[in-house]
């Protein structure tokens, strides 16, 4: 058998993570760990197989574990990485690594600390649009690049938020559309182009019961002058692909996925997580880096926190 991962937290997006692991040949289904709701825990190693635990001490120490995926809530993160690191057990996070950049900036360093290896979970990094994106614009064919943006136009119902303790707030999805919805895209951006020198935003909640933002527009200017823009929402219906737009004095790229999703997650496919999953533990046996550690990873939470600051936005973080 493969190398054994322990997922920590059970809820929707753990069993993505179950379904990518089940599917594949090179990793094995260690068992769930929920601290919050250990009885889940129980529920979704039924269902997928391997072990149960409420305590992430002991799941760490029994499970044999050579990897640990985090799908806990975003703001519970935290937690969880600094269990692996201090057991010195490899660990990929879902998205975002963790709800601020400071906050990031302890978990790279407790990684460091204990030589863990950490990474963070973008499966769209691996799709076929996002690597011929990468291609074109390392290889200069859309020449001096003048305009690069994204436009996530997504519906959420109103019990998306009503009926989750932390869907849309601030203390523990780190924010709203942007933050949850949106940050694959700022994650494409911040990947293909040089960093973000200036960021004017507004934000807003126009259409649903919720603490955090559903509405999101702002410009940005780049470092060597382009300029570039983000719409983000859920409060677009029915829901819309979400599209990436690059252009210059040579060509430009555009890409508009499916719909697919948009409005329903537990609809979402397992395959880019599969990815990223054999990825990040093809790079613990080969010792190749991960397209996505820490440090890339906070590209995105970075941009999304000068977002939100030029919006205006008081964020009630812990």
């Amino acid at each position: 058998m493969g190398k054994k991962v322990l997922i920590v937290g059970s809820g929707l997006i753990a069993r993505f993570h179950a379904r990518a692991v089940n599917a594949s040949g090179n990793l094995e289904l260690a068992g769930f760990c929920d601290t919050f709701m250990p009885e889940s825990a129980r529920k979704a190693s039924a269902e997928f197989g391997g072990g149960a635990w409420g305590g992430l001490d002991a799941a760490l120490e029994e499970s044999g574990a050579g990897m640990v995926s985090v799908a806990t809530a975003s703001g519970g993160h935290d937690e969880a990485v600094k269990a692996a690191a201090a057991h010195r057990v490899p660990v990929l996070v879902e998205k975002p690594l963790s709800i601020t950049t400071a906050r990031i900036d302890e978990l790279i360093a407790a990684c460091r600390a204990t030589s863990t290896p950490l990474g963070c979970i973008f499966q769209t990094r691996w799709t076929d649009e996002f690597l011929e994106a990468k291609r074109k614009v390392e290889n200069g064919e859309l020449g001096r690049i003048t305009y690069a943006g994204v436009r996530i136009p997504w519906w959420r119902g109103d019990e998306y938020y009503t009926k989750s303790s932390w869907h849309g707030t601030w203390a523990v999805d780190g924010g709203g559309a942007l933050m949850n919805q949106s940050i694959h895209m700022i994650d494409w951006l911040t990947a293909l182009m040089p960093e973000v020198v200036e960021v004017k935003a507004f934000a807003a909640t126009l259409a649903h019961p919720m603490e955090a933002e559903d509405t999101v527009s702002a410009a940005i200017l780049f470092k060597g002058g382009a300029l570039g823009g983000v719409y983000a929402t859920t409060a677009s219906f029915p829901g819309r692909g979400k599209m990436l737009e690059i252009t210059g004095t040579a060509g430009t790229l555009e890409v508009t996925d499916a719909v697919t999703g948009a409005s329903r997650p537990d609809q979402l496919e397992y395959e880019g997580h599969l990815r990223c999953f054999e990825a990040f533990a093809g790079s613990l046996d080969s010792g190749a880096p991960y397209p996505v550690p820490g440090e890339e990873a906070r590209k995105s939470v970075s941009l999304i926190e000068r977002i939100y600051e030029s919006g205006g936005l008081r964020r009630n973080m812990v």
